[in-house]
């Protein structure tokens, strides 16, 4: 008999049918009955004796109360004149009725769904449709569609000796997890609802079949009567699931699932999960049966079982697994089995319960507030100063430590490429939470918020718990308190989404980490010191906010610029965002004057260094008021105005060679290649931007976006793109590696979405948001690809494995790119096809000779050739990965 699901009806039609079937169950007709699924209370309400009865021995009882209200009502009513056979289902009152429909069948179904339909409701799902064997203390759980023989092999595993049955066709999980794994199970049913087929299977069955209740295709049987408590049990611990399902193209009998690919299959069923007493199921539903589901699957292997083979090849190799117990072997750990296990651990985190007690880190006696004079005074006290009056601090690690940050949360934002520490990070994560927890209250902390940007719309509030056990530790409170905004201590959540950082420098260093949860806005830092983990933690933070917000957080410093159009020679202004890599010139060119002739009214308005959000009207909100640059090669000639910058009194140094006089050398690279300071915007003067946010386009002439690469070969030094060709270069991220990034991989090649390492979630759907922020405004956006490292190198790899420079770069010095840039904005350039990479490159631009970067001086038309396939080829190659990109981009090379 298939199973038929109710008709779903409104309140009013309820309340007309339920009038309809009271007028058939009078006092002296009526039979009522309470059943008990496992603490969820079904009633039944029917003039049919044979379903009452059927419904009484299916079920516990529960107390016919009329104080007990229970959770949901069955109306089973037979003899309607007049009434076509239909079953129906109101899901608010969980009323079902049913009419004219005389077989226990459609009852039961019934009374299933709604039972489902209750717990789904409640949030408190434990209910499992399958069969359970309890096999020497360890259950053996069957499921499958209607028909696959799931009831026939469950009977047929009953002929193994110290086999017990415990559920047909319905389990109650009490418990899910546990310390030790245990899924404990409870029988909802007292008797069993069998296909009558099973009588034929079975010799025990057959000979219990003539004693039990009957109808035309099903009879009741009560399980204890199989064999007492030698053959049944009320309770057991799920080790194994075998799904039964038939495919006779495939020609395996039986696969190990895992985790993900198990969940895959019983989402694509249909109905999904194999439960056809599911009524409704909305997407909050399935995101519940797949919590469910995947709690289950923590702890018990899963087997797919072709059931279109032979019924007892599939009963042997069954067995064989069972007897065998090779369903406790762990599987091989692949790459796609860890980002299962990436979610068995994160499925463990409560993180409301972490986002609670980081909130209220700062109600502790052992944190302390200070003023912001007050943290400055403190962080000096362990600082160098300089002859610029300034201060300079050292760093125990001196780079962000990217190869260990994990981002924990949903499938929506972690990692989807892992490396063994990141990996291993993850495995400890519970014990790691906990061990932090117990630390908070243990050292002292020091706190300090300020605020991430300066706009009327989205200024998230930045809270750090700092720990100050070793009390030089306070400088970073100190440059955090440098690098945003003053807290105006609105609570607005709206405008003012809440971001803590709990900094612990001392943890121990072998167990270095960086969590980041980006949905809660929590990130620890955990054995580091440097301050980029507070600059970027919290920017990492809010541009995943600000992308749930409809905008787009860059890592790109911002300008305003004025310039002569050389073809009408009026002045135009124009917002410029600069993309690019620490140490590839971002900073530099966002702060530099480009030689522009101020005595005409050109000139910059510098607003941002590093992050921006940029919006769908063309404008950005700006982040900071202290712009954190890399130090080396600053020079007063070459960097005026970031050279005048850090040299103020209120700059912050560090990781910058000073010696015992406070001379400060910026070139001198002893302690790193990463040196750094914080730099005041006010400290640019007539240069600074009034505001860190650039206007929409409306209120401009055009925006000008600059995508820097880092490519010593063949890639032109200046390229103009078409929008489609910059949101390619936008996702291709082409530089190098760099000390601030990874310093034993500095000067290597890399791509990187957006030149943007902190992503968080799909980088193609930040490659499409780009596009779709700028493609409406095509006609005043400018794109250009910029090169800062040159043309001309040859390196080799020797037979060690070394790479020798053949013939070295010729490097383009900043006055060379300044010229471009300005170049660019006066319009003055005149461009050309180039003959590799479907770009326009300069044919001429003004006060530089641009024709001693053509690669044709410096490589064969083979080496040419050669270096433009490869670099094509692996472009291709490495957009391909990113499959849910528009292929208008993915196709724009």
């Amino acid at each position: 008999m298939t199973y038929i699901k109710p008709e779903i009806i409104d309140g009013n039609k309820k309340n007309d049918l339920v009038k309809l079937a009271e007028r058939y169950l009078g006092y002296d007709s009526v039979y009522t009955w309470n059943a008990n699924l496992s603490g969820y209370i079904i009633q039944l309400k029917t003039n049919s004796e044979k379903i009452y009865d059927f419904f009484q021995e299916n079920f516990y009882p529960s107390p016919l109360d009329k104080k007990l209200r229970p959770h949901g009502i069955v109306y089973a009513v037979v003899n309607i004149p007049g009434t076509e056979p239909q079953s129906y289902y109101n899901i608010d009152a969980h009323t079902g009725i049913i009419f004219n429909m005389t077989d226990y069948f459609a009852v039961r179904s019934l009374a299933l769904a709604i039972i489902f339909d209750v717990i789904e409701e409640t949030g408190r799902l434990h209910f499992l449709r399958g069969s359970l064997i309890d096999l020497d203390g360890e259950g053996i759980c069957l499921m499958g569609q209607s028909g696959t023989g799931v009831s026939t092999h469950t009977f047929l595993l009953m002929e193994i000796e110290k086999a017990r049955i415990h559920s047909n066709d319905l389990i109650y999980l009490e418990r899910l997890g546990g310390e030790k794994g245990r899924i404990s199970t409870l029988a909802p049913e007292r008797k069993f609802y069998l296909n009558n087929a099973i009588a034929q299977i079975s010799p025990r069955v057959k000979i219990l079949f003539e004693r039990c209740r009957k109808e035309e295709t099903h009879f009741m049987l009560d399980p204890w009567w199989i064999g007492g408590e030698e053959k049944y049990i009320d309770t057991t611990r799920i080790k194994v699931v075998f799904i039964l399902k038939p495919d006779p193209k495939k020609s395996e009998l039986a696969k190990r699932l895992t985790k993900k690919e198990a969940m895959t299959l019983l989402q694509d069923e249909d109905p999904p999960f194999m439960n056809p007493y599911k009524v409704i199921t909305n997407e909050e539903q399935l995101d519940q049966i797949r919590f469910f589901f995947s709690r289950l699957f923590d702890f018990s292997a899963v087997y797919q079982i072709n059931s279109a083979f032979p019924i007892f090849d599939i009963q042997n190799r069954i067995r064989q697994i069972v007897m065998s117990k090779e369903y406790l072997e762990p599987l091989e750990v692949t790459e796609e089995k860890f980002q299962e296990e990436i979610f068995e651990v994160f499925n463990k985190i409560n993180y409301d319960d972490v986002l609670n007690r980081v909130s209220k880190i700062g109600n502790q006696t052992n944190v302390k507030r200070l003023s912001e004079a007050e943290i400055k005074t403190e962080a000096e006290k362990y600082g160098t100063k300089t002859k610029f009056n300034n201060y300079n601090f050292v760093s125990t690690v001196k780079n962000r430590s990217a190869p260990l940050t994990v981002y924990v949360g949903s499938p929506k934002v972690v990692q989807h490429t892992l490396n063994e520490n990141q990996k291993e990070i993850i495995r400890n994560l519970p014990k790691t939470i906990e061990d932090v927890f117990h630390y908070l209250d243990k050292s002292t902390f020091l706190t300090t918020t300020r605020t991430m940007g300066s706009n009327g719309e989205f200024v998230p509030r930045c809270t750090l718990f700092l720990s100050i056990h070793r009390k030089e530790m306070v400088r970073l409170a100190h440059m955090m308190n440098a690098s945003l905004f003053p807290d105006d201590d609105v609570q607005d959540e709206k405008l003012h989404p809440q971001l803590y950082i709990v900094f612990i420098p001392e943890w121990h260093e072998k167990d270095r980490q960086i969590l980041v949860f980006p949905e809660i806005g929590v990130t620890f830092v955990l054995g580091s010191d440097y301050f980029g983990e507070v600059k970027k933690g919290f920017l990492r933070m809010a541009m995943y906010l600000a992308k749930l917000r409809g905008m787009l957080g860059l890592h790109a410093g911002a300008k305003i610029i004025k310039a002569l159009d050389k073809d009408t020679n009026e002045l135009k202004t124009y917002s410029m965002i600069i993309f690019g890599l620490t140490a590839t010139g971002k900073t530099t060119h966002s702060t530099h004057s480009h030689d522009l002739d101020e005595s005409k009214g050109e000139g910059i308005k510098i607003v941002q260094d590093d992050f921006i959000a940029l919006r769908k009207d063309g404008s950005a909100f700006g982040t900071e008021k202290g712009f954190y640059l890399k130090t080396d090669g600053v020079d007063p000639d070459i960097h005026p105005l970031i050279y005048k910058a850090v040299t103020q009194e209120n700059a912050i140094f560090e990781n910058v060679l000073v010696d015992y006089l406070g001379n400060v050398f910026f070139q001198d690279e002893t302690l790193t290649g990463n040196g750094r300071g914080i730099m005041q915007r006010e400290a640019f003067g007539k240069y600074m931007n009034e505001t860190v946010n650039i206007p929409p386009l409306n209120e401009l002439d055009g925006l000008i976006i600059l995508l820097i690469t880092r490519r010593n070969t063949v890639v032109p030094i200046a390229a103009k793109l078409t929008i489609e060709q910059a949101a390619a270069a936008f996702m291709l991220g082409e530089s190098i590696h760099t000390s601030g990034s990874n310093p034993k991989r500095a000067g290597e090649s890399i791509r990187i979405v957006g030149t943007n390492p902190f992503i968080v979630g799909s980088e193609a759907e930040e490659g499409n948001i780009f596009y779709d922020l700028i493609k409406p405004h095509e006609k005043k956006i400018q794109c250009y690809q910029i090169n800062t490292g040159g043309t001309g190198e040859i390196i080799e790899t020797d037979a060690d494995g070394r790479k020798i420079i053949i013939q070295k770069v010729n490097r383009i010095p900043i006055k060379d790119m300044a010229s471009i840039i300005r170049g660019i904005v006066r319009r003055s350039i005149e461009w050309k096809d180039d003959d590799y990479f479907g770009v326009k490159i300069p044919r001429k631009v003004e006060d530089m000779d641009y024709s001693i970067y053509d690669p044709k001086l410096y490589y064969t038309p083979e080496q040419i050739e050669k270096f433009v396939k490869e670099l094509k080829e692996e472009r291709k190659e490495y957009l391909k990965k990113f499959k849910d990109l528009y292929p208008i981009i993915s196709n724009a090379l």
